[in-house]
């Protein structure tokens, strides 16, 4: 998936199809996780309401779903990467 198209998935949409994106949430302090407003807002909005770059988030998330990707096919038992 290019970053393009994933900053402009909904929040809710991310963390159902890619659950271990819920940690880059989690470590940049965003409330995404449990949201009312996770289903109705895009990766990028929810950066900008934030303050955060949406190309930075997105870096985030596609560096996260990368990691399970290759531990996967390296045969790991975790769906969580080590961090």
């Amino acid at each position: 998936m290019s970053s393009t198209q994933l900053d402009e998935i909904m929040v809710a949409e991310v963390m159902e199809r890619w659950p271990y994106t819920v940690r880059v949430f989690n470590r940049r302090r965003m409330a995404c996780p449990g949201c009312v407003m996770a289903p109705f807002m895009t990766v990028a909005e929810a950066a900008t309401s934030y303050s955060l770059s949406p190309a930075e988030l997105v870096a985030d998330l596609v560096e996260a779903m990368d990691a399970v990707a290759t531990d996967a096919s390296a045969g790991a038992t975790s769906e969580w990467p080590a961090r």
